[in-house]
């Protein structure tokens, strides 16, 4: 597919994926497949290349292409497919990572209308499907479930791509990541109730009791948080608990993200004889008011982020070091609100921030 974002192509494109029939991913029911999309499909050294015009494309980032099973995703082919995805680029904008959220955004309320609401929504962070890393704009995804095939508007490095899948590999591989040793998921994973999730499974979580670890853990999801909430169209709200030593465990952070990042801290719930919150990077609310709405009135926030800004690694350090001169002694000891697993209409489990969800 050439050209810039055309909004009646890409959904045209997306019924047609929709409808095609893959024969369990075989190659030459994907050749069938993709010829009758009126593609061509070229045989290589490196493996089929896959044609939309009369002439090759001219920039490779518009090229359709094809996932073999290899290494990385033999182990989850249950039907013994022959290729896990079918990726097609349908935007390529500029502006960076404010340019692919909004691009990204664009084309999911585009399908959102054609489809109705994604049945499945979140980010992957690292690792994504497969053990891909993540791109580096961001990893939102919007999965429109079925049986036998799943169409994707997945995050690319260059912009949204639709991708056609086979649906048990990639949930054969989500699933089997809730082995429990750390970093095995990362971003969240929402669901709405809907019959079309029916037997969709859940891996458990992973967690930790080291705060080096929790810290890195945090630190990536936060840093591309404002570009994928946006390209979504939804919004967090966060809730910390900490086991403070002396207290029933406050609600001490609350963190809020649409289109910005912001994070509060409430030191007064904790009484005397804490540290100066200034000495963690914390601004007074006095000094500089909070730039978003919060539940909690908090007289310290870090101040207000947008698309591309996050220095998420400084984030999770500041929180960390709050949290340890608090004397919490654990991330095991942290857990979040009891609201904040429902967004919309999803119910969203945060595998990259290794917390419980208090019921």
């Amino acid at each position: 597919m050439t050209g810039a974002w055309d909004e009646a192509r890409v959904v045209e494109l997306a019924r047609r994926l929709r409808e095609a029939e893959t024969g369990g991913w075989s190659g030459p029911a994907l050749r069938a497949a993709v010829e009758g999309l009126g593609w061509q499909w070229l045989d290589s050294a490196a493996g089929p290349r896959l044609v939309t015009g009369p002439e090759p494309d001219a920039s490779p980032q518009w090229a359709p292409r094809l996932r073999p099973t290899g290494r990385f995703e033999k182990d989850y082919v249950p039907g013994g497919e022959e290729y896990v995805g079918l990726y097609v680029p349908v935007a390529l904008p500029e502006g960076g990572a404010v340019g692919k959220a909004a691009a990204f955004r664009a084309v999911a309320e585009a399908l959102t209308q054609e489809f109705g609401p994604a049945p499945v929504m979140g980010v992957y962070g690292d690792p994504g499907p497969f053990y891909d890393s993540a791109p580096l704009w961001g990893s939102p995804f919007l999965r429109w479930r079925d049986r036998e095939n799943t169409l994707e508007l997945h995050a690319g490095e260059h912009g949204p791509e639709l991708l056609l899948q086979p649906t048990d590999p990639v949930e054969n591989w989500f699933w089997r990541q809730g082995h429990g040793e750390h970093y095995a998921l990362g971003g969240f994973f929402g669901s709405r109730n809907t019959p079309a999730n029916a037997g969709l499974g859940f891996p458990g979580r992973w967690r930790t009791d080291d705060w080096e670890v929790f810290s890195r853990a945090l630190g990536d999801f936060l840093h591309t948080l404002p570009a994928e909430t946006h390209a979504l169209g939804i919004e967090l709200d966060l809730g910390f608990h900490a086991l403070v030593p002396g207290t029933y465990g406050p609600v001490v952070f609350h963190l809020a993200c649409g289109e910005r990042l912001e994070i509060v801290y409430d030191a007064e719930s904790l009484g005397e004889g804490i540290a100066d919150p200034g000495s963690f990077g914390w601004i007074p609310h006095a000094t500089r008011p909070a730039a978003l709405d919060h539940w909690l009135e908090a007289p310290y926030h870090s101040g207000d982020f947008g698309i591309g800004e996050v220095d998420g690694p400084r984030l999770a350090r500041m929180m960390v070091d709050t949290l340890r001169d608090l004397g919490v002694a654990s991330p095991e000891d942290l857990s979040l609100t009891d609201h904040a697993q429902r967004v919309g209409d999803y119910h969203v489990d945060y595998y990259g921030l290794t917390l419980q969800e208090n019921p």
